[in-house]
């Protein structure tokens, strides 16, 4: 559960317009109760999904990447696409059609995957978009689009890519389109997925189902990596004839997935239709999706979008606030699945804007926060404490680093250290709009004057506050990540000195050495002890305070079915349907 509307390298506490008829139907369900919610959390259902492929080549823990194990190994061959929901592996009978209203807790910023760096955003691109390889909801890499794969050598991957797939403006999903995405994807000088790729120098097209990748270096996170944003193929008939701006906007005919494109009014509903072309078929030959619409709709006040749920105004959210979730689970209204999720939630510092140019008051910050405290007064327990950015879900966790106990003598003694005995100032942004990051920010700022630190809290516009993140005006910001299932996910684009998404702009030259030795080996052992480095390196200065590690959850009607439960927090709504 997070309490930021925007993930991902965006700011907590997003605002949403509610269209009128949503607001004033959830507050007639809440009835006076105050809102605390607007806590992100995740997707999914239970059982199996995604293509019925080959096992890959070697079992991971969750959260691991696939790596060859020998030259030329063939992984993930699957000539057809299946997916059995879980109706069918039950013997139950599927229903066809009908409109799923899905809520978000933010509205999507952006349809480009070039330019993505909000949470909702992806939870929309995986029911539009499709991805050359994909995770089934153990997190083992499968084949999607790239139906099988090969690595002659560490440094080169060749895919094959699966015939007859069309985009929904009808043209070819080809090696070409692969190679154009990709070069996009490295090229564009509005990238954030280039730190997640710029491992490959080159892509080669072998044939018209065929391309090769070609690497500076061996690159274990790769196939992860390839499942997420830098790994959406889009059209590039409508990339090329809408622009950057249009395709942001409204890309219509630009996916290849389940669902196409059909309208978007800001702040208000997504509209998407099914793609009757889709080349998924279920365990039976049906033609997926079953859905025939899907609906968005964003609503921040994790109260208010709970009302929704139950009174049917949405079928099926990942967000709830943490006040109500042992309530809904005790009850009979609604469905709530949860699993430990990939994420964590920190305090952003701007490294480059006094006064956190100075490492030891980053500390103090980090030392003085009361993580407990906040998981108690703020949570209601349901996180779990978080000292870095590797969560206990993953393969790469240390259980025994705790650099920090809201010591505020030890505080004090770090800011004794950068000259400023008796405390300092500093501001931190929060959007407006969710009770929870009002609640959390004020908490913050209450343990922070216990060692003489005063924290000014400046309420802005969601979108105010996006631009000041990305433009670096900013001292601090609550920030949330929804994680990945390999650590230089939740590393590598955030802390290394060139990654898409270190708005902070912190550089430690010990820590880009480590996340690079990292990303060349695929010894699992070598990695979580790099990673292990990393943390301990990054923490120790200071980089984020982290606070809190989220679980992942579906909040849905019983009436919805199919779906599954991904610790990666994205609804996929394929295999999905209405009894």
């Amino acid at each position: 559960m997070h309490e930021e509307s925007m993930k991902e390298g965006r700011t907590l506490g997003a605002t949403a317009r509610l269209s009128r008829r949503l607001v004033l139907r959830g507050v007639a369900a809440a009835g006076a109760t105050s809102a605390l919610g607007a806590l992100l959390a995740a997707c999914g259902g239970s059982t199996t999904s995604a293509t019925n492929t080959a096992a890959p080549a070697a079992t991971k823990p969750v959260g691991a990447a696939t790596q060859p194990t020998a030259a030329s190994s063939v992984v993930g061959s699957a000539p057809t696409a299946v997916v059995a929901t879980p109706a069918q592996a039950a013997g139950g009978t599927v229903k066809k059609g009908g409109t799923l209203k899905a809520g978000l807790d933010g509205d999507i910023l952006t349809f480009d995957p070039l330019t993505s760096g909000a949470y909702a955003d992806r939870e929309v691109y995986y029911n539009i978009y499709d991805t050359l390889v994909a995770f089934d909801p153990n997190l083992q890499i499968i084949p999607a689009l790239a139906e099988k794969w090969e690595t002659p050598d560490p440094k080169t991957y060749i895919f094959h890519i699966r015939q007859g797939v069309k985009f929904h403006d009808g043209t070819d999903l080809n090696a070409d389109a692969v190679k154009f995405n990709i070069d996009r994807y490295l090229t564009d000088k509005t990238s954030r997925r280039k730190a997640e790729i710029d491992t490959i120098t080159s892509v080669d097209v072998m044939d018209p189902y065929t391309v090769k990748f070609n690497l500076k270096a061996a690159f274990a996170p790769l196939l992860a990596t390839l499942a997420d944003r830098a790994g959406m193929i889009l059209s590039p008939k409508v990339i090329q004839a809408l622009g950057p701006d249009a395709l942001a906007a409204k890309p219509i005919g630009a996916g290849s997935g389940p669902f196409k494109f059909v309208e978007a009014v800001k702040d208000d509903h997504i509209g998407l239709e099914r793609n009757a072309n889709y080349w998924k078929k279920d365990a039976s030959g049906n033609q997926l999706p079953y859905l025939d619409k899907l609906t968005y709709r964003p609503i921040l006040d994790a109260t208010v979008l709970l009302a929704n749920l139950k009174t049917g105004d949405l079928d099926a959210s990942y967000s709830i606030a943490a006040k109500d979730v042992a309530g809904v689970k005790s009850g009979s209204e609604l469905i709530l699945k949860d699993v430990a999720g990939l994420g964590f939630n920190a305090i952003s510092f701007n490294v480059m804007k006094e006064p956190f140019t100075k490492k030891e008051l980053r500390q103090a910050v980090a030392e003085v926060l009361d993580r407990d405290q906040i998981n108690k007064t703020v949570y209601f327990g349901v996180n779990q404490i978080a000292q870095g950015p590797i969560p206990p879900s993953s393969w790469a966790y240390d259980a025994n680093y705790k650099p920090y106990g809201a010591n505020i003598a030890k505080a004090k003694e770090y800011l004794k250290a950068a000259g400023m005995p008796d405390g300092f100032t500093f501001e931190m942004k929060i959007s407006s709009g969710s009770p929870t990051t009002t609640q959390l920010s004020q908490l913050i700022k209450d343990q922070m004057a216990k060692a003489g630190i005063t924290m000014n809290i400046v309420q802005q516009e969601r979108t105010k506050t996006s631009t000041d993140q990305d433009s670096g005006n900013f001292q601090t910001l609550l920030f949330g990540w929804s994680g990945r299932p390999d650590p230089d996910g939740n590393l590598y684009n955030i802390f290394h000195s060139g990654g898409g998404l270190n708005y902070g702009k912190y550089s430690l030259p010990q820590v880009d050495d480590v996340l690079e030795k990292a990303r060349a080996t695929s010894d699992q052992a070598q990695r979580k002890d790099l990673y292990q480095q990393a943390q301990k390196l990054l923490v120790d200065d200071g980089a984020m305070a982290f606070y809190a590690f989220l679980p992942a959850y579906l909040v849905m009607q019983p009436k919805v079915q199919g779906m599954q439960l991904y610790p990666d927090f994205m609804m996929r709504f394929e295999g999905a349907w209405l009894k």
